[in-house]
């Protein structure tokens, strides 16, 4: 009974809900790696974010299983946020950077990424 009315308690007092809660963070699933790739399956819910993150291989593309809304929000505070709205089967070329993914749409958003390691000669 006492455990109850704690779990109650917390639910009021910080207005939560284990049940009804929703994550505010991307998930991601390792696909592949090796020494000279890593790909990666993202999954955005709506709302959620990735958090602030640096991708340290020069060369990554992206594409969209299911597309939507994105801000692309940048670590350097003197450059602007991008808007991108991407659909179902969009492939972008995107350089090394630090940044926050932000699903602002009403959809959830899967990608798979995937980052060259080193130069594919070697």
């Amino acid at each position: 009974m006492t455990r109850v009315f704690l779990v109650l308690w917390a639910v009021v007092l910080f207005n939560i809900s284990p049940v009804l809660a929703k994550s505010k963070h991307s998930s991601k699933e390792i696909l592949f790696e090796n020494d000279k790739v890593l790909m990666l399956r993202k999954v955005y819910p709506a709302g959620s974010e990735s958090g602030m993150h640096t991708h340290i291989y020069p060369f990554r593309t992206v594409y969209f299983i299911k597309g939507g809304k994105l801000e692309l929000v940048p670590a350097d505070k003197t450059k602007k946020s991008k808007k991108l709205v991407a659909e179902d089967g969009r492939t972008l070329f995107l350089p090394a950077t630090t940044h926050n993914v932000k699903n602002i749409g009403d959809t959830e958003i899967i990608v798979i990424e995937t980052e060259l390691k080193s130069n594919c000669s070697d």
